[in-house]
């Protein structure tokens, strides 16, 4: 597979926002002049010890379909349990203007009735949304409602009708969105179901943040993380900016280590690609021009100053060429960028490099070997493959999922995947809570969100949980899940490790798909 790696230089045309969007940047940005001339100074190295400022996280799965992640920064708990709620309320505000999930929502309406006196939130939204339709050449399009409602039900073929598919993006390219930023009025063509999604949660994450420091002015520090996309401000827990890792493109493991690590400050992390979810079993991103599923990119991360701006120029790069997508990054003033194609091609904006922390190699240096590494066959891996079904049950939520391995004795050796955060449900594995989960020291680093249905990987290398390889021998491989005010399941594979492949499969269960285990050379 190829590596290439290309680096991009900045052009002399300068792009500048239009005057809406740069109008957007200054609203959601939290920091006066005097903040960030103070920040500057702070961040001048000085020769001691770096002091760890108290901070407090929170967790929250089922947040706009996916889950919410908080770190305040602060010397008080009532203050950081003030911003988490000033955060919750906001996003359930917009939630009920921007959701086209929601039936209720002020976007649905506008989806059904063509045509309404939007809020501002709305407003604002659908006409950024428009700006940045206009800046990428219809890379990022907001207006593709019905086609993704086609690809959805479209149950895992790999292409539409391809008459009902021409004729839809016939009308959507001549078919306008009116706007009038006098009265708020939005008035869409009858071919256009807007779904602004790609800026939408970046939008979300902007207006939480800036709920959060109105309501506790005094906080020195904070992350807002929904889905994986986020932004920061202030001092991180360790003062030397906020770490942000990036996981291996290349490595389709839900478990995959990062392969770089951001230190960022006051700004904002967008990822898109084909990842981890589906549409009708291929990317869920659909290229405006074409009307398919995007294939060609596997990564895209893109850093600026807004979430919701980082949000759609992240969903933009995947439908533009490599070139084309850098130069308009280039073009852009406070955004940076990285693309992994599907090929191993990698391209990354000329200012890259400056994101990366200084202390990477530490962070992500190999474990040694040590002299039972040999045991384990080489070049070997264990794959799991994990099916999260869609279940047709009212109020549905994802279920909680626990994947560990064991030797022969039940001694713990790895885990693998804890999928859920919330302490109230976390015990509902109980095979793995009463044996090993609640005895973990740093449970709250190794869970992550719950999964929404779709199809996941996980790698094991035959490294324990301190990084040590482990003999060949006989190993189990569990997995439990667990669904509120659903069922629960628990299944185990038994895997003798040895300079052999092996495959085995598990039958579906309650809340859980067909389970699948490939251990083999090269996996």
């Amino acid at each position: 597979m190829s590596s290439t790696q290309h680096v991009f230089r900045p052009v002399q045309i300068i792009f500048r926002l239009s005057p809406l969007m740069a109008a957007l940047a200054v609203f959601m940005s939290p920091i006066t002049v005097t903040q960030a001339n103070e920040s500057s100074a702070k961040d001048v190295p000085i020769l001691q010890a770096p002091v760890q400022i108290p901070s407090y996280s929170f967790h929250q799965d089922h947040i706009l379909g996916t889950s919410l992640d908080v770190v305040v920064t602060t010397a008080h708990q009532h203050d950081a349990e003030k911003a988490l709620q000033a955060i919750q309320t906001e996003v359930a505000r917009l939630d009920k203007i921007l959701s086209v999930w929601r039936d209720d929502s002020e976007i649905s309406q506008l989806n059904r009735e063509q045509q309404i006196a939007a809020s501002p939130e709305l407003y604002e939204v659908i006409a950024a949304c428009e700006q940045w339709r206009s800046a990428t050449c219809g890379g990022f399009d907001a207006r593709l409602g019905q086609l993704i409602q086609l690809w959805e039900r479209s149950n895992q073929v790999q292409s539409l009708d391809d008459q009902t598919q021409e004729a839809l993006l016939r009308q959507l390219k001549t078919q306008s969105i009116e706007l009038n930023p006098k009265t708020k009025q939005i008035k869409i063509a009858s071919a256009v179901q807007v779904a602004p999604d790609a800026y939408a949660k970046g939008y979300v994450i902007d207006r939480a943040l800036i709920a959060a420091k109105q309501a506790v002015p005094h906080l020195q520090g904070i992350l807002v993380d929904i889905g994986g996309d986020m932004r920061v401000w202030g001092q991180s827990p360790q003062q030397a900016g906020w770490k942000v890792g990036i996981q291996n493109p290349n490595e389709h493991f839900d478990n995959a280590a990062p392969n770089q690590i951001l230190n960022i400050k006051d700004q904002a992390v967008a990822f898109s690609g084909q990842g981890y979810r589906s549409l009708a079993g291929q990317s869920h991103l659909l290229n405006p021009q074409t009307g398919m599923p995007i294939q060609t990119v596997e990564q895209c991360v893109v850093v600026g100053q807004c979430a919701a701006d980082a949000d759609a120029l992240a969903t933009a790069l995947t439908a533009m060429s490599p070139h084309e997508g850098m130069q308009l990054i280039e073009q852009l003033v406070g955004f940076e960028a990285q693309l992994v194609a599907s090929d191993g091609s990698s391209y990354q904006s000329s200012g890259w490099s400056t994101l990366l922390d200084a202390n990477q190699p530490a962070i992500l240096r190999h474990v040694a070997a040590n002299a039972a590494a040999t045991a384990w066959p080489k070049g070997y891996q264990a794959q799991i493959e994990v099916n999260i079904p869609k279940l047709a049950v009212d109020n549905y939520r994802a279920p909680y999922v626990s994947v560990w391995v064991t030797d022969s004795d039940k001694k713990l050796v790895r885990t693998l995947a804890v999928w859920g955060k919330d302490e109230k449900w976390l015990n509902s594995n109980y095979v793995w809570w009463r044996r090993y989960g609640r005895q973990m020291p740093n449970l709250d680093a190794v869970a992550k969100p719950s999964r929404q249905p779709g199809q996941y990987r996980l790698a094991w290398d035959g490294k324990d949980d301190a990084g040590k390889a482990v003999d060949a021998g006989k190993y189990l491989i569990h997995i439990e899940t667990s669904r509120e005010h659903g069922d629960h399941s628990y299944q185990s594979f038994e895997l003798e490790v040895g300079p052999k492949a092996v495959t085995k499969t598990l039958p579906a269960q309650a809340e859980i798909g067909t389970l699948k285990l490939n251990f083999q050379r090269g996996a």
